[in-house]
């Protein structure tokens, strides 16, 4: 499993509407993960947007300290069986994807997102429906807010 960042952003966040699901399934996942009954894995783009949106004082009147951020993210990382995984090389499904899909403007994010969890085979937990388009239903958990 990988999250999204919309689903760090609301687990991160208390004052996220969305907090309760969305920490709730990451608490799960890291729980999963550390019995060894699935993978969790943070991806370098989600963690960029996690960072990028917490910090951003047009976002958050109140942003979040880069060090609370950065260490919410090593936490999750010290926990067994999560991992990192940086871009890599997903340049052909990213390609296919933006093609099949005609995807441009702000989907291109999603886009890559979509093609990497593809390439990893994992599944990616979202409240974004946009995912219904740029994955299939066996790799996408769509969480309702």
């Amino acid at each position: 499993m990988t999250p999204d960042v919309n689903v760090l952003v609301a687990a991160y966040r208390p004052d996220h509407p969305h907090h309760l699901p969305a920490r709730a399934w990451l608490d799960d996942a890291v729980v999963q993960a550390a019995n060894g009954r699935t993978s969790l894995m943070l991806l370098g783009m989600v963690v960029t947007g996690l960072i990028r949106i917490t910090t951003h004082p047009k976002i958050f009147q109140q942003t979040d300290p880069l060090q609370d951020v950065t260490d919410f993210v090593d936490s999750l990382l010290s926990c067994p069986s999560v991992q990192f995984q940086s871009q890599g090389t997903t340049w052909p499904n990213l390609r296919q994807v933006c093609l099949e899909q005609q995807v441009s403007g702000n989907l291109v994010t999603d886009a890559w997102i979509a093609s990497t969890v593809m390439q990893s085979g994992e599944t990616l937990c979202t409240f974004d429906r946009d995912f219904l388009r740029l994955l299939p239903s066996s790799q996408l958990l769509l969480l309702k807010p």
